[in-house]
C-alpha cells in the first residue's frame, strides 16, 4: 500500500492507525533504519540496497513496509527517455512518541521535501 507524499505539517498516528504499528516495527528494524539515513535524498529501491549493502530483495520488503508509515515518501524519477522508477525519500525529520490516558500517540514532523518537485528539478525534464 503506497501513501501519497504528506505535507511539511507532519503526521500523527494514534493506537487507531495501522500506521502506528508499522512505525514502530521499521524503527526497530536495522534494514529499514539504515534506508531511512541513505534516503536523505531521493533514490530508487536498488540504489537504497546499494549503499545500505542489502540483498536487493530485502530492500524491496523493507521499502514496502517503510512506505506504510509517514518516514518514507514514495515520488517518481522522470527521465527523457521515458524509463520512469520509483524512488524514495525520507519524509520525517522529527518524531514524538506520547504516552497518554489514550494510548500512545506518535507525531512525524515532515522534513520539507516534496519527491515530485525533486523529480520536476532533474535536468531535462519539465512539468510542461
Amino acid at each position: 500500500m503506497k501513501r501519497p507524499p504528506h505535507a511539511t505539517d507532519g503526521t500523527t498516528t494514534t493506537e487507531e492507525d495501522a500506521a502506528l504499528d508499522a512505525t514502530f516495527e521499521a524503527l526497530a528494524d536495522a534494514d529499514c533504519r539504515a534506508i531511512l539515513a541513505a534516503a536523505a535524498t531521493p533514490k530508487t529501491t536498488s540504489e537504497l540496497a546499494e549503499d545500505c549493502d542489502i540483498a536487493l530483495s530485502t530492500a524491496y520488503r523493507k521499502v514496502e513496509l517503510l512506505s506504510e508509515t509517514p518516514l518514507l515518501a514514495e515520488g517518481v524519477r522522470f527521465d527523457p527517455d521515458g524509463d520512469h522508477a520509483a524512488e524514495y525519500v525520507r519524509d520525517a525529520a522529527n518524531a514524538a512518541v506520547e504516552l497518554g490516558d489514550d494510548g500512545v500517540t506518535l507525531a512525524v514532523d515532515g522534513d520539507g521535501t516534496d519527491p515530485l518537485a525533486v523529480a520536476l528539478d532533474a535536468p531535462g525534464v519539465s512539468a510542461d
